[in-house]
């Protein structure tokens, strides 16, 4: 029998959303910065890389997401979009995939994170006790942690400009290191993501990330895991830099854990 993969789609999406509701506290860790945890020594390149990473994670932008993972022959997409202020913690997502649940409404207002299937029905969690549980997924889908995780690259080089967007942009490549692909991972996945270690130290996964930069800003962001059959890739788009982003939190919404198993615990990482 083939080992179960940090890729594999292991939820239910016939799982009624109400059941979701239910789900139990994942045990999700204290939130953490994932960027601080870079090598102590950066490479010219890596430190231009970091310093654009980070101007996006303090202003708002647009966000444009595809997910494409492969399992066992088995592929999902998903697509997330909407606009985010990343400097003060508040935005909107909209997560797309087949199922169940087509379409799963997200808004993020400081540590709540509110999700709906349904008009005018909200359920609340708290933003940073979510876990994520698969690979390159981020908790709740959260923009901020996806952008940590990025700025974590280690092993950065800067090849010359690459035509993209129909314009010039300039490659940033390298890959995740092992702390960066486990931070705020679910015990479980991240037992599943040990099993693909490689080395002691450094990039312990063959997950690359090629990062593109338009006009000094960070425009797009791929990220990509192979292994036999199984694979994941991750397209990042960032557009609107420094647009107004109105966010109003739900009037009334039901509290649960934050979601560890079901369809709603997929859609939201």
């Amino acid at each position: 029998m083939r080992r179960t993969t940090p890729l594999a789609v292991a939820v239910t999406l016939a799982a009624a959303f109400t059941a979701a509701s239910c789900s139990s506290n994942s045990g999700g860790s204290e939130r953490r910065s994932v960027a601080s945890e870079k090598p102590a020594a950066d490479s010219a390149a890596a430190k231009e890389f970091r310093a654009v990473v980070e101007a996006a994670r303090s202003t708002s932008v647009t966000i444009s997401e595809s997910l494409v993972l492969q399992d066992d022959g088995k592929r999902t997409v998903l697509v997330i979009d909407g606009p985010f202020d990343l400097a003060h913690g508040r935005g909107k997502l909209f997560v797309h995939a087949g199922g169940p649940i087509e379409q799963l409404d997200q808004i993020f207002v400081g540590d709540k994170a509110y999700l709906s299937t349904r008009k005018d029905q909200w359920l609340v969690t708290d933003r940073s006790k979510a876990e994520s549980h698969h690979l390159l997924r981020a908790p709740l889908n959260d923009p901020q942690h996806l952008l940590a995780q990025i700025a974590a690259t280690t092993k950065v080089t800067k090849s010359s400009k690459d035509p993209v967007f129909g314009g010039a942009a300039t490659r940033y490549r390298g890959a995740l290191a092992y702390h960066a692909l486990t931070s705020r991972t679910a015990e479980k996945t991240r037992g599943e993501i040990d099993g693909y270690r490689q080395d002691s130290e450094g990039a312990v996964l063959p997950v690359t990330v090629d990062a593109y930069v338009k006009q000094g800003r960070l425009a797009l962001v791929r990220l990509d895991f192979k292994m036999d059959d199984d694979f994941a890739h991750v397209s990042l788009q960032l557009s609107d830099f420094g647009e107004p982003v109105e966010v109003t939190a739900p009037p009334s919404a039901t509290p649960i854990a934050p979601p560890a198993k079901g369809a709603l615990a997929f859609m939201t990482g």
